[in-house]
Protein backbone atom coordinates (compact mmCIF):
# COMPACT_ATOMS: atom_id res chain seq x y z
CA UNK A 1 0.00 0.00 0.00
CA UNK A 2 1.69 3.00 -1.11
CA UNK A 3 1.43 6.42 0.55
CA UNK A 4 -0.30 9.10 -1.17
CA UNK A 5 1.56 11.76 -1.17
CA UNK A 6 -0.91 14.33 -2.80
CA UNK A 7 -3.74 14.27 0.06
CA UNK A 8 -3.25 17.45 1.20
CA UNK A 9 -0.10 20.18 0.97
CA UNK A 10 2.64 19.10 3.24
CA UNK A 11 3.78 16.19 4.55
CA UNK A 12 1.27 12.80 5.09
CA UNK A 13 1.11 10.99 8.55
CA UNK A 14 2.98 7.73 8.29
CA UNK A 15 4.56 4.74 9.86
CA UNK A 16 7.63 2.98 8.46
CA UNK A 17 7.51 -0.54 7.14
CA UNK A 18 9.93 -1.57 10.08
CA UNK A 19 7.03 -0.73 12.81
CA UNK A 20 4.07 -2.72 10.56
CA UNK A 21 6.75 -5.61 10.23
CA UNK A 22 7.54 -5.86 13.48
CA UNK A 23 3.17 -5.78 14.38
CA UNK A 24 2.62 -8.14 12.10
CA UNK A 25 5.60 -10.42 13.15
CA UNK A 26 4.19 -10.49 16.52
CA UNK A 27 0.08 -10.79 15.32
CA UNK A 28 1.60 -13.95 13.84
CA UNK A 29 2.01 -15.30 17.86
CA UNK A 30 -0.45 -13.38 19.45
CA UNK A 31 -3.24 -13.83 17.05
CA UNK A 32 -2.50 -16.14 14.00
CA UNK A 33 -6.51 -16.30 13.05
CA UNK A 34 -5.94 -12.61 12.10
CA UNK A 35 -3.62 -12.71 9.58
CA UNK A 36 -5.95 -13.27 6.45
CA UNK A 37 -7.83 -9.98 8.32
CA UNK A 38 -4.30 -8.01 7.81
CA UNK A 39 -3.80 -9.28 4.78
CA UNK A 40 -6.73 -6.98 3.16
CA UNK A 41 -4.30 -4.31 4.06
CA UNK A 42 -1.68 -5.57 2.18
CA UNK A 43 0.59 -6.86 5.21
CA UNK A 44 2.35 -9.88 5.42
CA UNK A 45 4.62 -12.15 3.69
CA UNK A 46 2.52 -11.60 0.64
CA UNK A 47 3.23 -8.60 0.36
CA UNK A 48 6.28 -6.65 -0.27
CA UNK A 49 7.47 -4.29 2.85
CA UNK A 50 7.12 -0.70 1.75
CA UNK A 51 9.18 2.00 3.05
CA UNK A 52 5.94 3.79 4.77
CA UNK A 53 2.44 3.22 4.75
CA UNK A 54 -0.44 5.40 5.64
CA UNK A 55 -0.94 5.65 9.44
CA UNK A 56 -4.63 4.67 8.73
CA UNK A 57 -3.30 1.49 8.02
CA UNK A 58 -0.97 1.25 11.07
CA UNK A 59 -4.17 2.20 12.92
CA UNK A 60 -6.15 -0.63 11.54
CA UNK A 61 -3.57 -3.09 12.26
CA UNK A 62 -3.54 -2.15 16.00
CA UNK A 63 -7.52 -1.75 16.13
CA UNK A 64 -7.47 -5.41 14.67
CA UNK A 65 -5.43 -6.93 17.35
CA UNK A 66 -6.51 -5.57 20.05
CA UNK A 67 -10.47 -6.78 19.14
CA UNK A 68 -8.83 -10.15 18.83
CA UNK A 69 -7.05 -9.89 22.06
CA UNK A 70 -9.93 -7.80 24.24
CA UNK A 71 -12.56 -10.42 24.38
CA UNK A 72 -10.65 -12.18 27.48
CA UNK A 73 -8.75 -8.64 28.76
CA UNK A 74 -10.86 -6.03 27.80
CA UNK A 75 -9.74 -3.55 25.61
CA UNK A 76 -7.23 -1.47 27.38
CA UNK A 77 -5.32 -4.53 28.92
CA UNK A 78 -4.92 -5.83 25.53
CA UNK A 79 -3.76 -2.46 24.25
CA UNK A 80 -1.37 -2.58 26.93
CA UNK A 81 -0.19 -6.16 26.73
CA UNK A 82 -0.12 -5.50 22.82
CA UNK A 83 2.22 -2.47 23.70
CA UNK A 84 4.50 -4.93 25.82
CA UNK A 85 5.01 -7.92 23.09
CA UNK A 86 5.36 -5.09 20.44
CA UNK A 87 8.23 -3.51 22.22
CA UNK A 88 9.46 -7.11 23.19
CA UNK A 89 10.11 -7.68 19.72
CA UNK A 90 11.45 -4.59 18.52
CA UNK A 91 14.07 -5.02 21.37
CA UNK A 92 15.25 -7.27 19.43
CA UNK A 93 16.12 -5.47 16.48
CA UNK A 94 18.83 -3.78 15.58
CA UNK A 95 16.84 -0.19 15.81
CA UNK A 96 15.58 -1.39 19.08
CA UNK A 97 18.95 -2.86 20.80
CA UNK A 98 20.47 0.26 19.65
CA UNK A 99 18.14 2.40 21.51
CA UNK A 100 18.21 -0.25 24.66
CA UNK A 101 22.27 0.08 24.28
CA UNK A 102 21.91 3.66 24.64
CA UNK A 103 19.21 3.66 27.01
CA UNK A 104 21.57 2.02 29.48
CA UNK A 105 24.65 4.33 29.02
CA UNK A 106 22.92 8.05 29.24
CA UNK A 107 19.85 7.06 31.88
CA UNK A 108 16.06 7.76 32.38
CA UNK A 109 16.49 11.40 32.42
CA UNK A 110 18.41 11.79 29.21
CA UNK A 111 16.25 8.84 27.81
CA UNK A 112 13.04 10.55 28.60
CA UNK A 113 13.87 13.30 27.36
CA UNK A 114 14.40 11.87 23.65
CA UNK A 115 11.59 9.88 23.54
CA UNK A 116 9.97 12.40 20.92
CA UNK A 117 13.53 11.86 19.03
CA UNK A 118 12.82 7.94 19.60
CA UNK A 119 9.38 7.58 19.07
CA UNK A 120 9.98 9.10 15.57
CA UNK A 121 11.94 5.75 14.63
CA UNK A 122 8.38 4.79 13.86
CA UNK A 123 6.63 7.18 12.44
CA UNK A 124 6.96 10.93 11.73
CA UNK A 125 3.55 12.50 14.08
CA UNK A 126 4.31 11.85 17.31
CA UNK A 127 6.14 14.66 19.74
CA UNK A 128 6.44 14.33 22.80
CA UNK A 129 7.83 17.02 26.59
CA UNK A 130 9.09 15.33 29.65
CA UNK A 131 9.11 17.24 32.78
CA UNK A 132 10.27 16.56 36.44
CA UNK A 133 7.14 15.72 38.87
CA UNK A 134 7.06 18.38 41.57
CA UNK A 135 9.67 17.27 44.24
CA UNK A 136 11.46 15.07 41.77
CA UNK A 137 9.33 11.74 42.64
CA UNK A 138 9.25 10.87 38.90
CA UNK A 139 8.49 12.55 35.33
CA UNK A 140 5.27 13.43 33.56
CA UNK A 141 5.15 12.62 29.59
CA UNK A 142 2.79 14.15 27.09
CA UNK A 143 2.47 12.79 23.97
CA UNK A 144 0.76 14.51 20.90
CA UNK A 145 0.90 15.10 17.18
CA UNK A 146 3.46 17.58 16.27
CA UNK A 147 1.47 20.74 15.09
CA UNK A 148 1.76 20.33 11.49
CA UNK A 149 0.12 16.95 11.79
CA UNK A 150 -2.56 18.26 14.47
CA UNK A 151 -5.66 19.08 11.88
CA UNK A 152 -4.59 16.38 9.57
CA UNK A 153 -7.80 14.26 9.21
CA UNK A 154 -5.92 11.05 8.49
CA UNK A 155 -4.11 11.10 11.57
CA UNK A 156 -4.98 8.38 14.23
CA UNK A 157 -2.44 8.61 17.61
CA UNK A 158 -1.18 5.16 18.76
CA UNK A 159 -3.70 4.00 21.54
CA UNK A 160 -2.68 5.36 25.27
CA UNK A 161 -2.20 1.92 27.04
CA UNK A 162 -0.68 0.37 23.67
CA UNK A 163 1.88 3.17 24.26
CA UNK A 164 2.32 2.76 27.46
CA UNK A 165 3.31 -1.38 27.02
CA UNK A 166 5.87 0.06 24.61
CA UNK A 167 7.24 2.15 26.59
CA UNK A 168 6.96 0.48 30.23
CA UNK A 169 8.50 -2.60 28.66
CA UNK A 170 11.64 -0.14 26.94
CA UNK A 171 12.20 1.12 30.29
CA UNK A 172 11.96 -2.37 32.12
CA UNK A 173 14.73 -3.38 29.80
CA UNK A 174 17.36 -0.93 30.26
CA UNK A 175 16.92 -0.14 33.95
CA UNK A 176 14.70 -2.87 35.60
CA UNK A 177 11.45 -1.71 37.58
CA UNK A 178 9.69 0.99 36.12
CA UNK A 179 6.36 2.23 36.69
CA UNK A 180 4.24 4.17 34.12
CA UNK A 181 0.49 5.49 34.65
CA UNK A 182 -2.17 6.98 32.41
CA UNK A 183 -3.20 10.21 33.76
CA UNK A 184 -5.53 11.63 31.02
CA UNK A 185 -6.12 11.18 27.22
CA UNK A 186 -7.98 13.78 24.90
CA UNK A 187 -8.72 11.70 21.94
CA UNK A 188 -9.67 14.76 19.86
CA UNK A 189 -6.34 16.27 20.20
CA UNK A 190 -4.61 12.78 20.42
CA UNK A 191 -2.68 13.71 23.72
CA UNK A 192 -1.67 11.06 26.18
CA UNK A 193 -0.60 11.98 29.55
CA UNK A 194 1.95 9.74 31.75
CA UNK A 195 3.22 10.00 34.79
CA UNK A 196 6.42 7.71 34.91
CA UNK A 197 8.26 6.41 38.22
CA UNK A 198 11.69 4.30 38.05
Amino acid sequence: MLVETSREFGREPVVFGHALETLVAEAEVVAPHMLGTLERLELGPSYPLEVAYPCEVWAEALDILVRALSADVGSARAEFLLGQRYGERALRSRIGSAMNAHARVVGPERTLRRTARNLRTNNNFTDATVRALPGGNGWELITRPLPEFATSKWLRMDPPHFLRGVLTRSFEAAWGGAHMELVDHDETRGSSTFHVFF
